[in-house]
């Protein structure tokens, strides 16, 4: 059955109603089979242990409160699936920090194994159960909803590419209409009855200044009375999707805060970085071993091969690399690839100079091994922006520099999303995008996908 696009909201509702409902059953159980573990063959007596089973009963109320209060069963997560994971840690957080408080205001002995199994255990599997749910609830929406339409108000010609492409990216029908100012009462209720005979699911304002703070306000009210989703354009850029906003007195005066990689969340990124480091290195020393091996072989030359590129900041480090390249490439790089531009990744793929092992290793993204070595000294991070050499620096657009706010990665949105397949700005803009909203969720979801993308080889060469 295809859905209209005025049913979608509701079909979410539902789902989402199934979500809530499943988390809160699951969380109750697993309290309860981290006590029954705990006590298994012990008889508490009631009266000793009463501030105890008062605390332990409150424990998943005080878990399903957190849920709510961050906002981790939003209909927004069914669109932005790291939110919805990013909330779930966050609240996590908030249940066990909420729940040691109060054992130790009330002196109340509680077993770290009921807290281990419960907590931790049981937010490591929301996270994969969830995980499996919003794939489910995208591929029935996916199924189920007909063509999405969509209706831009726009003033200017120049936005329509943007607002197209974003369109397109939703599989979206595209419908336009031109702001006017001569009558705005009357537009409005041209609006309402383009959505109304379109059935148009989502209207796109695409320039906030072309009409007065009051006009959007009653646009943005007119529309959302229709159950249509109410959309700006944003011509602040990268100021709106930072990590804060925070207001003041009065609610009328917003200061926009620094990125999510501040000084304080980059120690939480560094002590992820060595829990994943530390024992990937122990595990892939043998496959170290066969690499070598197998490099030397094939052909002369040095095992690893080092350059100099751009970390954070803009401070040069060493950057190494299993030898995928005859012995001297480097001389040859600019007469074989040139400079970066639109027919750069047919040029990858017929670089006279890879190896025969080199074509597997870039293949795969084996020849990146070597780069733990600086995740565990600390010039590199597992998830950040890809490091780019100092002749490239030149390319940098005005507001590229923000992508050195972060360490470089070994993966990151780039390397998920085609790597050589992409262009330079789609790079650049991913990298930021990255530094503007990174959390430990996302770095969780790109590891993830990075193990999906290393498998197929897509866009390595």
């Amino acid at each position: 059955m295809q859905l209209k696009s005025s049913q979608v909201v509701e079909r979410k509702r539902l789902y989402l109603n199934y979500l809530i409902a499943f988390e809160s059953i699951l969380i109750l159980l697993l309290t309860v089979v981290a006590v029954r573990l705990r006590n298994a063959g012990n008889l508490l007596d009631y009266k000793s242990g009463l501030k105890e089973y008062i605390l332990l009963a409150a424990f998943p109320i005080i878990w399903l409160v957190c849920l709510s209060l961050f906002g981790s069963w939003d209909l927004r997560i069914l669109d932005n699936h790291i939110d919805g994971y990013r909330l779930l840690m966050g609240a996590s957080a908030m249940t066990f920090l909420a729940f040691c408080s109060a054992s130790y205001l009330f002196k109340i002995q509680i077993s770290r194994f009921v807290i281990l199994f419960s907590l931790l255990g049981g937010t490591l599997l929301h996270l994969i159960l969830r995980w499996f749910f919003l794939r489910f609830v995208d591929k029935k929406l996916k199924d189920n909803v007909s063509s999405q339409n969509w209706l831009s108000l726009t003033e200017e010609s120049k936005v329509r590419k943007e607002v197209e492409d974003f369109a397109a990216e939703h599989n979206a029908t595209m419908y336009f209409l031109t702001v006017s100012h001569s009558d705005f009462s009357k537009w409005v209720n041209e609006v309402i009855e383009k959505i109304r005979i379109f059935e148009i699911s989502r209207a796109i304002l695409t320039d906030v200044s072309a009409l007065q703070p009051f006009q959007v306000q009653q646009l943005m009210w007119a529309i959302q009375q229709t159950n249509a989703e109410f959309v700006a354009y944003d011509h602040l850029g990268l100021a709106t999707s930072q990590s804060r906003l925070q207001y003041y007195d009065g609610l009328n005066w917003v200061g926009i805060g620094e990125p999510r990689i501040n000084e304080s969340l980059r120690v939480i990124k560094r002590l992820f970085d060595l829990v994943l480091v530390i024992p990937t290195l122990l595990f892939l020393t043998p496959f170290y071993l066969v690499i070598i091996f197998l490099i030397k072989i094939d052909s002369p030359g040095k095992v690893l091969y080092s350059q100099q590129r751009l970390g954070q900041n803009g401070k040069l480090f060493t950057f190494p690399k299993f030898r995928s390249m005859k012995e001297g490439a480097e001389i040859e790089r600019l007469s074989v690839l040139g400079r970066p531009d639109a027919n750069m990744a047919a040029r990858y793929k017929n670089d006279p100079r890879i190896t025969r092992v080199g074509k597997i290793l870039r293949r795969y993204s084996l020849d990146e091994l070597p780069q733990l070595w600086c995740v565990l000294v600390g010039t590199m991070s597992l998830v950040g922006p890809r490091p780019i050499l100092p002749e490239e620096e030149f390319q940098l657009g005005d507001f590229d520099f923000r992508r050195q706010i972060a360490k470089p990665g070994l993966t990151g949105i780039w390397q998920v999303s085609g790597r050589k397949e992409t262009s330079w700005d789609d790079r650049m803009a991913f990298d930021i995008k990255y530094v503007e909203e990174w959390s430990i969720a996302l770095d969780l979801i790109l590891i993830a996908r990075t193990f999906k993308v290393i498998v197929t080889g897509r866009g390595a060469y």
